[in-house]
């Protein structure tokens, strides 16, 4: 019998994906003993090193690996019993008792010890007669004990990541593995600094009451994984295929703490895993390439484990561009944040677009600066709009991929306001129309149809052609979505695109603001 297969149960199957990368494997059903004595080995070597202690102290509460005064014969006891389970004599405690994650011959009795957030020993807890552990079969024990190291330390918690595609959770499992053998070849630093060489995806923490260091901890975990999903659907080396049926993911972020447990889930739908995957595509490479490097700058009292430190209180310290497991990336936040309720947000979609992609970062109800992850300067105008002055990720390609994939607008519409939008950019480039180049990127969606009314009305009057019909105009504008201002950044995303397309400076756009004599589009229509 195979020792081991998928169980759909999220910590057993990230530690066999975590089995599955060690050991070279595309299957857990390909794993053998002598793979599982491997992976013993390594454990039973690093778990009692110590360089661990405090990341697994906040999965397995209380195992012998973190007792730093356990006697020689109960360590050798309990790596007989658990982390070398596969091998082990059955427990008597569980003799006649199926495995609950496999179905086999269960061999191993499990409590909160050994698998986090479970009851403690001896605690009933409407187990079925009366039990107060887990029966479990060893290979799944070993998979069990493997997952810290198939996950990361993240903000003093594990984090693991479980995807509906296998193939997808040994990928994640395979890079959080490498991470942590990096960082266990990696000698703790002995000067405080907000960032250390060799630590590029996580930061050392400072533990204050002994003055030195623990191992390190990764910052942003919804960045981080977001992060880590374009990478891995960039690399064509990761056997990651865009081909693949959709399929979501979940990062579980949990700690096993007497003092405080605790577990957040955070899940990535089908639709964004898509998104990202294709959004890292050779299309969009160029634009999302740009949302994934708007992390928030490294600082001693921002994300970092240098927090409340002295530097922090005397002085302001120079800030340091962040990364991935560093610091927070808010497109990626944001994006996540779309999901939070359990169902898309279309409002808190618009909000990612308009901000993300148009790069607007203030609008006139905004009472403070908006505080964004790009160190660019925006430009300011007179109506309390503000643009991000880095463009790269102004795409409509990439506008459109995320009105598809997450918010589900038709292909046929999307064409309509693209069609719409270069009217509206031939018109402001052949006649340097200052007013409706305004009012496409400092008014709201009310403002700019009555721009559009005007300038309907001027072509009219001049005799020339109409910039517009009804049919498009209701096409575009009277949709049952009531969706005007998302329309608008749409518009806006597209002009400004076809602008720079015909060679007008995309920053004199933005930058343009209104002559003082100039009258509001409001004004002149009602003249």
């Amino acid at each position: 019998m195979k020792p081991l297969h998928w169980t759909g149960h999220a910590l057993i199957d990230v530690g066999i994906a975590g089995l599955c990368a060690f050991a070279g494997r595309e299957r857990p059903e390909d794993l053998t003993d002598d793979d599982l004595d491997a992976a013993t080995d390594l454990m039973a070597s690093e778990y009692y090193s110590g360089r661990l202690a405090t990341f697994l102290t906040c999965v397995f509460m209380n195992a012998s690996f973190v007792q730093p005064k356990e006697t020689p014969a109960k360590r050798e006891a309990f790596i007989r019993q658990y982390l070398r389970a596969h091998r082990a004599a059955p427990d008597p405690r569980v003799s006649g008792l199926a495995c609950v994650f496999s179905g086999r011959a269960a061999t191993v009795p499990l409590v909160r010890t050994h698998f986090p957030l479970f009851s403690g020993e001896d605690v009933l807890n409407f187990r079925p007669e009366g039990q107060t552990f887990l029966p479990a079969a060893g290979p799944f024990v070993v998979a069990l004990f493997f997952l810290p190291l198939a996950s990361r330390r993240s903000e003093g918690r594990l984090l693991a990541v479980h995807a509906d595609d296998p193939a997808l959770t040994i990928r994640f499992a395979a890079q959080y593995l490498e991470d942590n053998r990096r960082l266990l070849t990696l000698a703790l630093p002995t000067e405080r600094a907000l960032v250390h060489a060799g630590y590029d995806r996580e930061q050392p923490m400072w533990d204050a009451t002994k003055k030195q260091y623990k191992f390190a901890d990764a910052k942003g975990p919804r960045s981080l994984v977001v992060h880590d999903l374009s990478k891995l659907a960039q690399a064509v080396s990761s056997g990651f295929r865009r081909d693949r049926p959709p399929t979501g993911l979940s990062a579980y972020l949990l700690s096993n703490s007497g003092q405080g447990p605790s577990l957040d889930i955070v899940h990535i739908p089908s639709a964004a895993v898509g998104f990202i995957v294709k959004a890292a595509g050779a299309s969009t490479a160029s634009a999302w390439k740009a949302l994934t490097e708007r992390y928030l700058s490294v600082r001693s009292t921002d994300d970092t484990g240098e927090t409340n430190s002295s530097r922090a209180r005397g002085k302001k310290t120079p800030s340091i561009p962040g990364r991935a497991g560093w610091t927070r990336n808010l497109a990626f936040e944001d994006l996540c944040a779309i999901f939070d309720a359990g169902f898309t947000d279309h409002r808190a979609a618009a909000f990612w677009l308009r901000r993300h992609v148009l790069g607007q970062l203030q609008t006139r109800e905004s009472n403070e600066a908006s505080t964004d992850a790009s160190t660019s300067r925006p430009h300011a105008d007179l109506h309390g709009i503000r643009y991000d002055k880095d463009a790269r990720s102004r795409s409509w390609a990439l506008a459109e991929l995320f009105l598809k994939e997450i918010m589900g607008m038709k292909k046929e519409r999307l064409e309509i306001i693209r069609a719409f939008a270069d009217k509206l950019a031939d018109r402001i480039q052949t006649k340097n129309e200052v007013s409706l180049r305004r009012a496409v990127f400092f008014e709201d969606a009310w403002g700019l149809r009555r721009r559009l009314v005007i300038e309907q009305r001027k072509s009219y009057e001049e005799k020339g052609p109409l910039l517009f019909g009804l049919d498009e105009f209701a096409a575009v504008w009277l949709s049952t979505e009531n969706d005007d201002r998302l329309v608008r950044d749409l518009i806006a995303i597209r002009v400004i695109e076809r602008l720079h397309d015909l060679g007008v400076d995309a920053e004199a756009v933005l930058s343009t603001e209104p002559n003082d004599g100039e009258s509001s589009s409001t004004e002149e229509f009602a003249s």
